[in-house]
């Protein structure tokens, strides 16, 4: 199993005020490259309720080391992705472009950025899917285990105690 000290540590420096809220994302999206040895990993939220957009809150490029925030992601581009986000919560596609939830990326996101793979993990906020935790491979097919899958699903759980104040200002309406 992945050790979740670094993300323990990282919450506890964002609870204490001893980092920013992007300091704070910024070194989450790289932790999870580094624990998960993947290319890129990156940390969105959905923009509303009815789950038709999502908006890259950090996504972090490991072999560029450069970090983007603010790319937004629609329904209407992308509805195989949404739909599966919304039925499972979650999406394991080792071979992404032929995955039939992550298929509808590949010219507009897979080809450009050389992506191979991709896990992405729902993130819930008092039972309602809030975000996703992507990560990405490069470059080369990444078949994912069971350790990778369940650190990230445990540190979905950990980040929402984080997020929680951003949470409760930006979803406070919807519950």
């Amino acid at each position: 199993m992945h050790d979740q000290t670094s993300l323990l540590l990282l919450i506890k420096s964002l609870k204490d005020q001893q980092i920013s809220q992007d300091q704070f994302y910024r070194q989450l999206t790289q932790t999870i490259t580094k624990a998960l040895g993947c290319s890129r990993a990156s940390l969105w939220l959905y923009s509303d309720a009815l789950l038709q957009e999502i908006i890259a809150v950090d996504l972090y490029d490991s072999l560029k080391d450069e970090h983007y925030q603010g790319i937004a992601l629609h329904e209407d581009d992308f509805a195989p992705y949404f739909e599966a986000m919304r039925r499972d919560g979650g999406i394991d596609a080792a071979v992404a472009a032929e995955h039939p939830a992550t298929y509808c990326f590949n010219e507009l996101y897979f080809e450009p950025n050389d992506i191979y793979s991709l896990l992405d993990v729902g993130i819930r906020y008092q039972g309602q899917l809030v975000g996703v935790f992507c990560c990405e491979q490069v470059g080369e097919v990444m078949v994912w285990t069971e350790q990778q899958k369940l650190y990230l699903e445990q540190a979905g759980k950990l980040i929402t105690f984080a997020l929680k104040p951003l949470l409760q200002q930006k979803f406070s309406a919807l519950f």
